[in-house]
């Protein structure tokens, strides 16, 4: 019958030998000069979710793009949905 000490120990032995093995891991890809801890570049001006509206009564959504600023959205926004810049007003989803 096993005790709750040696039940206990067997887990933390396994934690051990993962935690080793992942250390070598990472110091043999440090050594190599990649590692998956890389931050990946950042783009200057980050891309944001906007919703699209038709500026009608009552708006009418059309759909959502990707861009930095709500003007960069209109203009994303009358390529992709056909329709006139002049009509159309974007708000930043949350």
């Amino acid at each position: 019958m096993r005790t709750q000490f040696g039940l206990w120990t067997s887990r933390a032995w396994g934690f051990l030998v993962d935690a080793l093995a992942y250390s070598r891991h990472v110091m043999m890809a440090l050594g190599s000069g990649r590692t998956h801890l890389e931050a990946l570049p950042m783009p200057d001006e980050p891309l944001l979710s906007w919703s699209v509206y038709l500026a009608d009564a009552p708006a009418k959504w059309l759909g959502t793009v990707e861009a930095p600023t709500a003007e960069e959205a209109v203009k994303i926004g009358a390529e992709k949905f056909g329709h006139d810049a002049k009509r159309l007003m974007a708000v930043r989803r949350r």
